[in-house]
């Protein structure tokens, strides 16, 4: 790619390096303001600072099995019968209370009737009309819940920064939590450019192709738990890509497009792009993926990737994942990274790191990683046999 706009900084011929071009990607973006979301809504995003519990949890001591309140004390020359007195069922307050000589029914979960400081689990009792008689000796505490054994007031509940799954919503609403203030999941469009691209499923004319890439970026974002907006295919017109730039800046918190990066009077998007923001288009010292551009569109970031299928699938899974994860407020913006055995000879480039698409696996505790693919950047289908890029 020449550049042969004024705006840009970088020589033609001259490349950044991958981790350049990521710092200065990261560096600009900013988490999105946090907001309160009622639990059910906030699955899968970043709780924004710790959550600390309001209360002893659980508040309240109670029983640990199914069996009888008693005072330990009267246990000590066992077997001891006592006289039974009421009993204790979960979820309401007991309205007996256990006396020297007394026991009461109490369920698992049910709170530990005053003057209480022990159950005798209904194996070890026999129960008759109104008398029990527990036939061994019982220490104070005896499968009795106390309160506080889960969490105590004031401690964390979850940590801030920590992404709420299932445990962190079922801990957040134990806690009394009905809402929380996370980082939202960010609104991102997906932008298609190009004459040559149809919908899938439209008839071809010579020359036409599918447009696989905004679906490719599309499944990319879904695996962030972002639910991205599609514009479509828009051919390539300054005017139409203008509206769409317009008519989805104020709804969305990212622009992502792919295609129209290159060379020649056919990049409309750059110039569409340099009316409305601040855009840098730079090579990177990569293969796929060597053409792209970054800035801001309508005051939002402004991700410009390659139009080849592989390259927009390297590119984002580089550059475009960590910044969208750093967006809404996540600390772990790296995939976790292996050593591994190539089981054939991986082909290098002089000046560039080549991402090889590979297949890695686990064999007699070791990985070994073998290519799924030739290395054209046009090629997907090793793309999808792959669970791994090699960086060679």
């Amino acid at each position: 790619m020449t550049d042969h706009h004024h705006h840009d900084h970088h020589h033609a011929g001259e490349m950044l390096e991958v981790h350049e071009v990521r710092s200065r990607i990261l560096d600009s973006i900013k988490p999105l303001e946090p907001v309160e979301l009622p639990l059910e809504k906030a699955w899968g995003c970043v709780l924004v600072e710790d959550a600390k519990s309001p209360y002893d949890i659980p508040t309240f001591a109670s029983s640990a099995m199914d069996g009888f309140a008693i005072r330990s004390s009267d246990t000590t020359n066992a077997p001891a019968t006592l006289r039974l007195v009421g009993s204790a069922f979960i979820g309401k307050a007991p309205n007996v209370s256990v006396g020297s000589g007394e026991a009461v029914w109490i369920a698992t979960g049910a709170p530990i009737p005053e003057g209480a400081d022990a159950v005798a689990p209904k194996e070890d009792c026999e129960a008759g009309e109104d008398t029990v008689e527990v036939l061994t000796t019982f220490e104070a505490g005896n499968a009795v819940r106390p309160p506080g054994q889960d969490l105590k007031a004031g401690d964390v509940v979850v940590p801030g920064g920590r992404v709420l799954l299932g445990p962190e919503l079922g801990m957040l609403s134990t806690a009394g939590f009905p809402a929380v203030k996370v980082y939202p999941k960010a609104r991102v469009c997906v932008v298609a450019t190009g004459d040559e691209l149809v919908e899938p499923g439209q008839a071809l004319e010579t020359g036409q192709i599918p447009d696989a890439n905004s679906f490719t970026i599309f499944g990319c974002l879904r695996e962030l738990g972002i639910d991205p907006l599609r514009t479509g295919v828009i051919p390539d017109d300054e005017t139409l890509l203008a509206e769409v730039f317009r008519t989805y800046s104020n709804k969305t918190d990212c622009f992502i497009s792919s295609g129209g990066m290159s060379v020649g009077d056919l990049d409309v998007v750059k110039k569409v792009v340099t009316g409305m923001g601040r855009i840098d288009s730079y090579k990177v010292a990569m293969q796929p993926g060597m053409p792209q551009a970054f800035g801001e569109l309508e005051g939002k970031p402004y991700f410009g990737l390659p139009g080849n299928p592989v390259s927009v699938f390297v590119c984002f899974e580089l550059f475009l994942r960590p910044a969208l994860l750093k967006m809404m407020g996540r600390g772990d913006l790296d995939r976790p990274n292996i050593t591994a055995i190539a089981d054939e000879e991986l082909e290098g480039l002089p000046n560039r790191d080549r991402y090889t698409r590979v297949r890695a696996d686990h064999v007699d505790g070791q990985w070994h990683a073998r290519v799924t693919g030739p290395p054209s950047s046009h090629l997907l289908g090793g793309v999808v046999k792959a669970n791994g890029l090699a960086i060679v």
